[in-house]
């Protein structure tokens, strides 16, 4: 605290001419917002994370919108034809039905604004239960997030409800007030979704066979979803009558549940895609994720020999061991040899990057590296080994220099003394490798990360855990693993993330099972008189609920189907095209798909309970006279 009459600045000189140039004074508002910036950055995945789950929600409830608003101009046909006959314009009709959208856009983005804020605390409970704790604070609304959320949901709205408001305005009087005609599916939709898909296709093609960028995966999404929406129509009846063969087998309550659904393509199709949507991300997460994860086994199991290893016990990857740790250990009889490693943290422009010091000398009798050139013991020199594909990436070789720059020396330039494996490098979870030498004269940090134990030969295992861990006695955040141990808690970051981001995508599948209830709910209405004759004919009150639930089912089980086919197919290419840089594993978690898709039926069914009680409970001698 400075004195009164004293300047901060003038402080901050007086300290730094006192203390010498090996320290660096900084005064604590700029402690405080570098704090602060590294907080941000260190939280900049989670705001992607959440914007592209908004950005999934957001393309759902605009299918479901645009849904809603077709089947609502449909049924009311008739009455906006006899606007037309007394003198409405179709601008005039059009710009009616987008009035409406607005209304709904300004409601639901109010609705939707208190919503989020509500759910922001709830994101922080729920991050916390999956161990992923963010920093306190309260909550904080600007008027610019206010004024995103109206500006998002009106055009989202609106946008969505163009498609059946052009269709309105472009109906002539006398045609409309004929009765209603079954929806045709345009020829020229049909073929731009086709070539949509097509590019999808060759998008990954490209990525796979010709090494494109992995980002062109993202155009090749896009170009499917796209093409699907267009094409869906085209599509869906033959889709519905394969997927529904299992109820059509069932019974008269099955078939007519599938002639529902597929007689109404258009419709069946949006309410489709945006569960699909959704079921797709949680695909793609679970089969990328699992991928990871043996990947990260295998690699580790293949690269690391040690028989155990003393890390954090709160999986602190930067430090949370103290050197006592490792001198405790490696003068036990029981252990052959101990290898520490240590992380930090280095600027790469203006990105940051991270590496790992190791020694030398005891390194190759703990891990088995193959490095394709130069040597590890060059490291001694102060040098740096790099991963293969950062070299080739950075166009460098054995004898280039690296500029890296250090909060405590500045920058400076690291001969490549080396290059590593790739898959190596990722079993040491770094792509950049120093000398415990060369760390201390860059970093101030004197925190290990982890200590690599190799036992004596002829030691008992229980024996040598028993002497290990009486060595750890007194340093209580320090923890003895296996290999397995130590695996999982590499990997149980993707575990969380994992979790947490499925989690966040159900809200997404929740939407659009809503939008199944809110469809059939919808058609209800539409479908009154054949309802009426149903029953009539002699159908009773309960198959007629089952016939409603079954098509309920009959969607959710056509989302699943494009659904998980989407995410496994693009979780496929990606893990193929990321294999480039590094041998990667692909691991189809087929148990968790399974409950993905036993999740999506049952909820399917649940959708069909509102609308199937509402069709039971029509009265049948009114039905029969709606017109």
């Amino acid at each position: 605290m400075a004195a009164p009459g004293v300047a901060p600045e003038e402080l901050r000189g007086r300290i730094s001419a006192a203390v010498g140039a090996d320290y660096e004074v900084a005064a604590s508002r700029d402690v405080a917002a570098a704090g602060a910036a590294a907080a941000r950055d260190q939280l900049s995945w989670l705001q992607l994370v959440l914007l592209a789950l908004a950005g999934a929600a957001l393309l759902v409830g605009a299918f479901l919108i645009a849904n809603t608003f077709a089947i609502v101009v449909t049924q009311r046909t008739r009455e906006l034809a006899l606007l037309r006959a007394a003198g409405a314009t179709g601008g005039q009709v059009l710009r009616s039905v987008l009035g409406e959208a607005l209304l709904v856009g300004l409601t639901a983005s109010a609705a939707g604004l208190v919503l989020g804020v509500a759910a922001a605390t709830g994101i922080r409970n729920l991050a916390r239960a999956f161990g992923l704790p963010l920093p306190a604070g309260g909550l904080v609304l600007t008027g610019r997030t206010v004024l995103v959320a109206f500006a998002v949901g009106v055009l989202v709205t609106v946008g969505s409800a163009l498609g059946p408001a052009r269709r309105a305005a472009a109906v002539a009087p006398v045609a409309a007030l004929r009765q209603a005609a079954a929806a045709r599916t345009g020829r020229i939709r049909a073929v731009v979704g086709a070539l949509a898909v097509a590019v999808g296709l060759a998008a990954t093609a490209a990525v796979l066979a010709a090494d494109a960028p992995v980002a062109l995966l993202g155009v090749a999404a896009l170009g499917a979803v796209g093409g699907l929406a267009l094409l869906g129509p085209a599509i869906t009846p033959a889709l519905v009558r394969l997927v529904g063969r299992p109820l059509a087998a069932a019974g008269v309550t099955g078939r007519l549940a599938t002639d529902s659904a597929a007689r109404t393509p258009r419709r069946t199709a949006a309410t489709a895609l945006a569960l699909a949507l959704g079921l797709a991300l949680i695909s793609f997460m679970a089969v990328l994720g699992s991928s990871v994860k043996s990947s990260v086994r295998q690699s580790y199991a293949e690269v690391i020999t040690a028989d155990h290893v003393v890390e954090s016990a709160r999986n602190e990857m930067l430090g949370g061991l103290s050197p006592a740790v490792y001198e405790r250990v490696s003068r036990l009889p029981e252990v052959a040899v101990a290898s520490r490693l240590r992380y930090g943290h280095w600027r790469d422009g203006d990105a940051t990057g991270a590496l790992t010091a190791v020694d030398p000398a005891t390194l190759p009798r703990v891990a088995a590296l193959h490095l394709t050139a130069g040597s590890l013991a060059a490291l001694n020199g102060g040098g740096i080994v790099l991963a293969e594909h950062v070299a080739r990436d950075r166009g460098l070789a054995v004898g280039d220099e690296l500029p890296m720059t250090f909060s405590r020396t500045g920058t400076r330039r690291l001969a490549v003394v080396g290059l590593l494996r790739d898959g190596d490098a990722r079993a040491l979870s770094t792509d950049y490798l120093i000398s415990l030498d060369t760390f201390a004269r860059l970093y101030s940090e004197e925190m290990d990360a982890s200590v690599l134990i190799r036992t004596a030969d002829g030691t008992d295992r229980a024996a040598a855990e028993r002497a290990i861990n009486a060595a750890l006695a007194d340093t209580p955040t320090a923890q003895l693993r296996d290999q397995a141990a130590a695996v999982d808690g590499r990997t149980q970051m993707i575990d969380q993330v994992l979790g947490l981001v499925t989690v966040l995508l159900m809200l997404a599948v929740l939407i659009a099972l809503l939008g199944i209830t809110n469809t059939l709910a919808l058609s209800i209405t539409e479908r009154t008189a054949e309802i009426g004759l149903l029953r009539a004919v002699g159908m009773t009150r309960r198959q007629l609920g089952w016939m409603i639930r079954a098509e309920a089912v009959l969607v959710a089980a056509l989302a699943s189907v494009l659904g998980i086919a989407l995410g496994v197919g693009f979780a496929t290419a990606t893990v193929r095209a990321l294999g480039r840089d590094a041998p990667t594993v692909l691991a189809v978690p087929a148990g968790r798909l399974l409950v993905v898709l036993a999740v999506a039926l049952a909820a399917g069914l649940l959708a069909g309970l509102l609308p199937a009680r509402r069709a039971a409970r029509l009265d049948v001698l009114a039905a029969i006279g709606t017109p």
